[in-house]
C-alpha cells in the first residue's frame, strides 16, 4: 500500500509539473531568501549591509548609480529579499545574481535598449592575473551582466570584449573555478584597457612548479559523452559561472546551438527542448530532447529525453530516459529507463530500470530492474530484480531476487530463486530455491540448504541446515528389529533438525534413508526426541538391488551421561512398501506384521519395533 501512495503522490507532482513548472520547488537563490527587518531613518547603505549580512551574499553597485547616504525605513517580517529590494530602491534599479553577488544596475527600458544594440561599440580588454602570483589566468569568464554576454581569457590570460556606447554603466563580471569572483563597474566612452586581479581561494594549493595548478571541473563536465556533446568553452563558461534564476524557456538544437549560446550551462529553464542534444544548468519545471538532456545543476518537475537524462544534481519529479539517466545528486520523485539507471546519491521514491538500477546511497522506496539492482547505502522499501538484488548496508522490507539477493542485516525478507545471502543479521524470512546464508537469525529459513552462524529465535526448514553456534550437531550408532547396525547424523537446531542415515542388516540388506525431527528437553540428562525418517532399501547379493521403500516414525527417550554422550531407546512404528515381483524377498523384511495387504503386485507392510542406541 505505501508503494502505490507513493507513485500516485508523483503521478500529481508530474500532471503539476507540466501546468505550473514547479515554482515552489526552483533552485535557492539569495534574491527568494526570507528575512526580518526593522529600520527606521538609516542610510540606506546601512540596510544594505544588514539585508547581505543575513542572506549572506555581497551588494555590488557603482556609487554614481545609487545614493547610499539617503535616510530610508524599512519594517518587514519573513519577506523575500527580492521584494525588499523593490520597495528599497523603485523601479529604475534591477538586481542580477551572479555567484555569491547581487548586482544592482539601472533598468533600460526596451526600446533604449533596441536603440544602444544600434550603435558603435567600444573594445575593453586586458589581462586576468592571479592575484597573488602574478601569473596570467587562461580560461576566466568575463560576462557582461546586462546583456548576458560572456568571453574567455586566452592562454595568455588576455580578453576582449565589446559594450555599446551610451554613457550607461555595464557591470563586467570576472569569474574563474579556485578563485573569488570580481565585479567592475565602467562607463564606456571609450576604448578602455582593464588588468583584473583574481585572489586564490586555496593559497598554494594553485601552485605546482610554478604554474598555477588546474582545478578538477564539475562531474558531469568531466563525462566523456558530455565532451564529446558540449564545446570546451561552454563547459568552461558554465565550471565559472554561477547565475541564478529562471528562464522562461531555452531552445536548442545541439548543445552550443541554441538561445543561450555558450552561457547555456549557467541558466536555469523553466521550459526546455532540445531537438537533438541540450545542456543547461537547470530546468525548473519540463524538459524535452529527443536525443539527450545535459543539466549542470538540479532538475525540478519531467525530464524526457529521447536516448538519455544527464543530471549534476538533484532531481525531483519524473524522469524518462530511451536508455539511461545520470544523477550524481539525490532523486526524488520517479525514474524510468529503458536500460539503465545510476544514482549517485540517495533515492527516494521508484527506479526502474529495463535491464540494471546502480545507486550510490540509501534507497527509501522501489527499485526494479530487469537484471540487477544494486545499492552501497540503506535500503528501506523494495527491490525487485530479475537476475540479482545488491544491497551494501542493511535491507528494511523485502529484496526479491530471480537468482541472487545480498544484504548486510535483513529487516523483512529476502526471496531468491536460488541463494539469499545476508552477512549480517536476518530479522524476519529468508526463502531461497537452494541456499539462505546469514549470520544470526530472528525468524525463518526456508531453503534447500540453510546456513547460519547463530540462531537467536525461530527456525531453518530446509533438505539441510547447518548452525555453528548453540545449533545441533549429532551423529548415532543405533541397531533395531532388522537392520543391526545403523549410523545417523542429524544437523539443525533442537526445534526441527535433518536427519541423514545409512544402515545394514541380515543377508546384507542396507538403508539409505532422509528425515527431520524435533527435540524436547527435560532437564539437563533427559530429553526426548521425534523423528520421522524414509528411504530405500536395497538387497546386495546377489548383486545390488531395489528392494523396497521403508518409513519409520522413531520417538525416543535419551539420558545424556556427559555433553558428548548419551544413550537412547524407544519404540519404532515401520511402514514399508514394495513390489513383490522386483524382489528376490517376496514375503518382506519385516520380522513380524500387524497389517499385510497385498493389491496386485504391491505389497504394504506395518509393524511395531524398537531402537537402542548410542549419540555423541
Amino acid at each position: 500500500m505505501i508503494v502505490v501512495k507513493q507513485t500516485g503522490k508523483w503521478i500529481t507532482l508530474l500532471l503539476l509539473a507540466a501546468v505550473v513548472g514547479f515554482p515552489a520547488l526552483g533552485q535557492r537563490s539569495h534574491l527568494s531568501k526570507r528575512i526580518s527587518l526593522s529600520y527606521s531613518s538609516v542610510p540606506l547603505y546601512k540596510a544594505l549591509d544588514e539585508i547581505s549580512r543575513i542572506g549572506n551574499f555581497s551588494f555590488s553597485y557603482n556609487a554614481d548609480l545609487i545614493d547610499t547616504d539617503s535616510l530610508v525605513s524599512v519594517k518587514v517580517e519573513d519577506a523575500r529579499v527580492g521584494t525588499v529590494l523593490e520597495e528599497l530602491l523603485g523601479e529604475n534599479i534591477r538586481n542580477k545574481e551572479i555567484g555569491n553577488h547581487v548586482i544592482l544596475m539601472k533598468y533600460i527600458p526596451r526600446d533604449e535598449r533596441t536603440n544602444i544594440k544600434q550603435k558603435t561599440e567600444y573594445q575593453i580588454n586586458g589581462y586576468v592575473r592571479d592575484g597573488r602570483t602574478g601569473h596570467k589566468l587562461k580560461d576566466a569568464t568575463i560576462y557582461e551582466v546586462a546583456r548576458r554576454k560572456s568571453v574567455l581569457s586566452d592562454s595568455q590570460g588576455h580578453y576582449s570584449f565589446e559594450l555599446p556606447v551610451g554613457g550607461d554603466i555595464q557591470g563586467l563580471y570576472f569569474a574563474k573555478a579556485g578563485y573569488a569572483d570580481t565585479v567592475i563597474f565602467i562607463r564606456p566612452v571609450r576604448d578602455y584597457t582593464l588588468n583584473v586581479p583574481l585572489k586564490p581561494l586555496f593559497g598554494d594549493i594553485l601552485r605546482i612548479s610554478s604554474r598555477p595548478a588546474e582545478l578538477q571541473v564539475n562531474l558531469i563536465d568531466s563525462m566523456a559523452l558530455v565532451n564529446l556533446l558540449v564545446p570546451r568553452k561552454a563547459l568552461i563558461t558554465s565550471e565559472n559561472l554561477q547565475v541564478y534564476g529562471t528562464r522562461a524557456f531555452q531552445i536548442s538544437l545541439i548543445p552550443y546551438v541554441g538561445t543561450n549560446w555558450m552561457n547555456k550551462g549557467s541558466y536555469t529553464s523553466a521550459l526546455s527542448f532540445n531537438l537533438l542534444a541540450g545542456y543547461s544548468g537547470g530546468v525548473n519545471g519540463f524538459e524535452l530532447g529527443g536525443l539527450v538532456n545535459i543539466v549542470r545543476r538540479d532538475v525540478r518537475g519531467l525530464q524526457v529525453g529521447g536516448l538519455a537524462n544527464i543530471v549534476g544534481r538533484s532531481t525531483m519529479g519524473v524522469q524518462v530516459g530511451g536508455l539511461f539517466n545520470v544523477n550524481l545528486g539525490h532523486f526524488k520523485g520517479l525514474q524510468l529507463s529503458g536500460l539503465m539507471n545510476f544514482q549517485r546519491d540517495t533515492l527516494t521514491g521508484t527506479q526502474i530500470g529495463g535491464l540494471c538500477n546502480y545507486l550510490e546511497g540509501k534507497m527509501q522506496g522501489v527499485q526494479v530492474g530487469g537484471l540487477t539492482n544494486i545499492t552501497t547505502g540503506h535500503v528501506d522499501g523494495w527491490q525487485v530484480g530479475g537476475l540479482a538484488n545488491i544491497a551494501f548496508k542493511d535491507v528494511s522490507q523485502t529484496q526479491i531476487g530471480g537468482l541472487f539477493n545480498f544484504g548486510r542485516h535483513v529487516y523483512g525478507i529476502q526471496i531468491a530463486g536460488l541463494v539469499n545471502i545476508a552477512s549480517g543479521n536476518v530479522n524476519g524470512l529468508q526463502i531461497g530455491g537452494l541456499v539462505n546464508y546469514a549470520k544470526s537469525v530472528v525468524g525463518v529459513q526456508l531453503g534447500a540448504i540453510n546456513i547460519s552462524t547463530k540462531i537467536e529465535s525461530g527456525v531453518p526448514v530446509g533438505f539441510f541446515s547447518y548452525v555453528h553456534k548453540g545449533g545441533l550437531h549429532r551423529f548415532e550408532l543405533y541397531a533395531d528389529e532388522v537392520f543391526y547396525g545403523n549410523v545417523a547424523f542429524k544437523s539443525g537446531t533442537s526445534k526441527f533438525y535433518n536427519i541423514f542415515q545409512v544402515g545394514v542388516g541380515t543377508s546384507w540388506m542396507v538403508n539409505y534413508m532422509y528425515g527431520i525431527g524435533t527435540f524436547f528437553s527435560f532437564g539437563p540428562k533427559w530429553s526426548l526426541d521425534l523423528n520421522l525418517i524414509s528411504g530405500l532399501v536395497f538387497s546386495t547379493t546377489p548383486s545390488l538391488a531395489l528392494h523396497g521403500c521403508l518409513t519409520k516414525f522413531l520417538p525416543a527417550l535419551e539420558y545424556r551421561f556427559k555433553k558428548h554422550l548419551a544413550i537412547f531407546g524407544g519404540p519404532t512404528y515401520n511402514l514399508y512398501a514394495f513390489d513383490e515381483t522386483r524382489t528376490f524377498r517376496p514375503d518382506g523384511i519385516a520380522p513380524y506384521t500387524f497389517f499385510d495387504q497385498v493389491r496386485g503386485y504391491q505389497r504394504l507392510q506395518m509393524w511395531v519395533g524398537g531402537t537402542v542406541g548410542v549419540r555423541f
